[in-house]
C-alpha cells in the first residue's frame, strides 16, 4: 500500500470513529440531571425525565437517569424496572468510596474495577458489600428518593 492510500484510509477510519462517538454520545447517559431536595431530605425526581422520543419520533423510557444534587457527595441512578417500579443506587462504589461510572445494567468502579449490577449487588470484586440502595416512593408524577 503506498502512502496515499494509507493516508486516505486513516483519514476514512478517524471519520467514521468521530460519527460513531457522536452517534453513540446521543444515546449516554452523560447528561446528569440536578434536581432539589427538600426539607425532609428527600429528592423530586419527575416520571417524565424517563421519556424521550425514539427513532420514529414515539415517545420511549429510557432505563436510567443519573441525578445529583450539590448537597450530595455522589450522584444517584434511577433505574425504571417496570411501569411505577423504579429502583435508586448511590454511585459510591461499596470499596473505597469512589464513583462509579454507569453503562447501562453495569456500574463500575474506575479505580479497582468493582462491578456492580442494576440492583447494587456485586459482580466482581475487590468490592464485597453491595451499594446503598434508597427509597423511592411515588407521589404524583414524581419520584421521591429518600435519602436519610
Amino acid at each position: 500500500m503506498d502512502r496515499k492510500t494509507f493516508i486516505r484510509n486513516c483519514g476514512k477510519t478517524c471519520l467514521g470513529m468521530i460519527t460513531i462517538s457522536t452517534t453513540l454520545q446521543g444515546c449516554s447517559w452523560s447528561q446528569q440531571l440536578t434536581m432539589p431536595i427538600n426539607g425532609n431530605n428527600v429528592m423530586h425526581v419527575p416520571v417524565s425525565a424517563f421519556l424521550y422520543l425514539d427513532d420514529k419520533k414515539k415517545e420511549a423510557y429510557k432505563r436510567f437517569i443519573v441525578v445529583r444534587n450539590e448537597r450530595l457527595n455522589y450522584p444517584i441512578v434511577i433505574y425504571r424496572n417496570s411501569v411505577g417500579e423504579f429502583n435508586a443506587l448511590l454511585l459510591r462504589c461499596s470499596h473505597q468510596y469512589n464513583e462509579l461510572s454507569v453503562s447501562g445494567e453495569l456500574l463500575t468502579c474506575p479505580a479497582h474495577g468493582s462491578e456492580f449490577n442494576s440492583s447494587g449487588e456485586v459482580v466482581n470484586g475487590p468490592a464485597e458489600d453491595k451499594l446503598r440502595t434508597l427509597l423511592v416512593t411515588i407521589e404524583s408524577k414524581h419520584l421521591l428518593i429518600h435519602l436519610s
